[in-house]
């Protein structure tokens, strides 16, 4: 799927299509015996004909599943996926799910259970669906090394990458120790134009474009999982560094742009997890997180002899720990609590100046320390296959405190209730039920100022920001038929309540630097100026449709094809902060379109596939601008050959029908509610095709 980066302090992280698998049927008594306990269980066997390599190519490959890695978000519980790997998430929080399970050789899983509407045993991490890896317990060694590369069909650009893996289990001990160099790019780099409107004149400036955006990501990670006084013990160790490189050169006979953003940033993390039983219905389990993240942005740009740079220079830290005591009273019932502890902190400095003047901002040296604590119970009761329930409620408490620029100190507290339920008629159908009070959390980079320096857009801080809190009711229904076929249609409503979006205000006005508030009219009162941020904008709305599908082709006469779609369809409301009309919320994309088919043939030992994406759109709406940003049609290929089960060959060719990008600003003299419009300024990118070739060698 493309992604498109316009930051070099946000890089994209784009990695391989996982490899693609194609699930049998698994034995009917073995299904219907799983099925009774809600969980239907799936082994590599099961799999065969595709010749998967990882868990990850089990996992997206089970029917009704769609993998979600978890929020990027503070804490534990607010950050989880919907898999778990032996009963319990990873305790670490840089590496996705994908990672995690793409270094979970195949040789090592013993079977995945899906979960479906919940089971007694089973920490459900608030998700309906959860698969559980589980992994097999005789010993082994095993290495993988891993070489790939990116080629750019029109530039010729290349990327390479590598990854080294060992894993061993000796008795009840495993071990993991990798290496690797990653690719970080931006697919929707190219060639294209640039061009301006005056609206009062009709005046037009046309530049050519050129764009182009990538960096290395290096990381080492290391973890271990065995038995400590009478339980099980595991750590996570990870660390790594990335930069990346986004450039953009507009030009024609009488002009010249250039903006060049540039980042680096080094990260550490560990996690440490302990678990025990305290007798035969009681356990207790106990984890700390540490996360230190240190990192350097800089953007410049360079137009018709003027030069602007801005500079962000940032530290971040993270400290976690969390307790769960969970009861299980018989298979039909179970309960636990808890309570998770947290400080996190961002300290931040920003600089602007143009042609070597410095430029002050507002917001531009902040320090913010969040401290939360969050206390939860919750039960699950199945009383019979064919119901199942679970309630909860999780009451979080923080307090978050600004210094700097701004010193300020604030509290909140926020009870979050939840309640599932789900039927199942029969073994092949089941409607789930979902009533929940999420509430979001700020990011820390909103408290400080930013400037894009491309665009010109200055987006102050604002220490007044609350999270968004949100009223989730939703019905899913499944269907399974074929042996491995399913669908599931969900339907969604969200009531949100201070929705975060672009806000604007007033801010005190300090053009001389000199910290004092100006007052250049003499009046006595201290000059403002009205400008726009991220803020609270009031209540809105969301409604949310999503259908996933997936279809084996065995019956159609087609064996070892199956088609796969992911579907999404999403419309929000708000009213808008300076005009007062009704509008989507900034930022949402209206859909999310994906179809894939893949084809196994089992007697050459290859597997062919094709993929297709329908794009996207996004809409912002700042003070005096309205942005716009819309991208149709990537298409994906892929073509792998797997000879012997130790070596594996997958090549790729991806865009290459090139999709169309286009960036559109509507920017007002004014305040959008006031101002006319003075300018349309239009970017169109050709993107370019993009191919991809790995190797995959494992020993042992």
């Amino acid at each position: 799927m493309p992604r498109v980066s316009r930051s070099a302090l946000a890089p994209i992280l784009v990695a391989a299509f996982a490899t693609p698998v194609m699930a049998q049927s698994m034995p009917p008594a073995a299904a219907d015996a799983a099925d009774r306990q809600g969980v239907i269980a799936y082994t590599p066997a099961d799999f065969a004909a595709a010749r998967p390599n990882t868990a990850l190519d089990m996992i997206n490959r089970l029917p009704g599943f769609a993998l979600t890695s978890g929020d990027q978000v503070r804490g534990f519980a607010g950050a989880a996926g919907n898999v778990l790997i032996d009963g319990q998430r990873p305790t670490i929080k840089t590496d996705t799910l994908s990672d995690t399970l793409a270094r979970i050789p195949i040789d090592q899983v013993e079977r995945i259970e899906l979960v479906r509407g919940g089971a007694t045993g089973i920490d459900m991490q608030g998700q309906s669906v959860i698969a559980n890896v589980i992994r097999k317990k005789t010993d082994t060694f095993q290495q993988v090394v891993t070489l790939s590369g990116f080629a750019f069909g029109e530039t010729g650009h290349t990327l390479p990458g590598w990854n080294y893996l060992a894993t061993r289990r000796s008795g009840d001990h495993q071990f993991e120790f990798g290496l690797s160099r990653g690719v970080s790019m931006d697919d929707s780099v190219g060639f294209g134009y640039r061009k301006t409107v005056d609206v009062a004149t009709g005046d037009v400036l046309f530049q050519q474009a050129e764009t182009e955006g990538d960096g290395p990501v290096h990381s080492g990670r290391a973890t271990y999982k065995g038995p400590l006084f009478g339980g099980t013990f595991s750590a996570n160790g990870l660390i790594s560094t990335d930069e990346f490189k986004n450039e953009s050169h507009f030009f024609s006979a009488a002009t010249e742009e250039r903006y060049i953003d540039r980042s680096a940033n080094d990260r550490g993390e560990i996690g440490l997890n302990y678990k025990r039983p305290l007798g035969e219905k009681l356990e207790l389990e106990a984890l700390t997180l540490f996360k230190l993240a240190q990192g350097a942005g800089d953007s410049t740009g360079e137009a018709n002899g003027s030069f602007a740079q801005f500079g962000v220079r940032a530290e971040a830290g993270e400290s976690i720990g969390r307790t769960v005591l969970r009861y299980t009273r018989s298979p039909e019932l179970s309960f636990e609590g808890g309570g998770e502890v947290a400080f996190n902190y961002r300290d931040q400095q920003v600089a602007l100046s143009v042609d070597g003047t410095s430029i002050p901002l507002p917001a531009s040296d902040v320090r913010v320390e969040e401290l939360r604590s969050e206390a939860f119970v919750q039960g699950a009761w199945r009383p019979s296959p064919k119901y199942s329930f679970e309630a909860g409620v999780r009451v979080e408490n923080s307090k978050i405190t600004q210094s700097g620029d701004t010193a300020k100190e604030r509290s909140f507290v926020y009870p979050k209730p939840r309640l599932a339920a789900t039927w199942s008629p029969t073994k092949d159908d089941q409607l789930r039920l979902r009533i929940e009070r999420e509430v979001g959390q700020l990011n820390f980079q909103d408290f400080a100022s930013s400037v894009d320096i491309n665009s010109s857009v200055v987006s102050t801080g604002n220490a007044e920001l609350e999270p968004d809190k949100t009223w989730v009711y939703e019905v899913a229904f499944e269907k399974r038929f074929w042996g491995n076929g399913a669908a599931v249609l969900t339907v969604r409503r969200e009531d949100i309540s201070d929705v975060v979006d672009r806000l604007p205000f007033l801010v005190l006005v300090d053009d001389d630097g000199d910290g004092a508030p100006d007052d250049n009219d003499n009046n006595g009162q201290p000059d403002e100026r009205l400008v726009s941020g991220p803020g609270n904008i009031g209540s809105g709305a969301n409604d949310v449709v999503e259908l996933n599908v997936t279809l084996p082709l065995e019956k159609l006469g087609l064996k070892g094809g199956e088609v796969k779609l992911e579907s999404m369809w999403q419309t929000s409301e708000v009213r808008d902060p300076l005009t007062g009309e009704m509008r989507r919320i900034s930022g949402q994309r209206p859909n999310n379109i994906e179809a894939s088919f893949r084809q196994d043939l089992p007697s050459l030992k290859l597997t062919v596939g094709l993929s297709w994406f329908a794009g996207w759109s996004e809409r912002y709406y700042r003070l005096d601008e309205e942005q716009s940003l819309k991208l149709k049609n990537f298409f994906g290929s892929f073509v792998e050959y797997k000879p012997t089960p130790k070596f594996t060959l997958r090549a790729e060719l991806n865009n290459f029908d090139p999709y169309k990008f286009d960036i559109q600003r509507r920017i007002f003299d004014g305040p959008r509610n006031t101002g006319a419009l003075e300018t349309i300024e239009t970017e169109h990118r050709n993107s370019q095709m993009i191919g991809m070739l790995r190797a995959r060698w494992s020993f042992g």
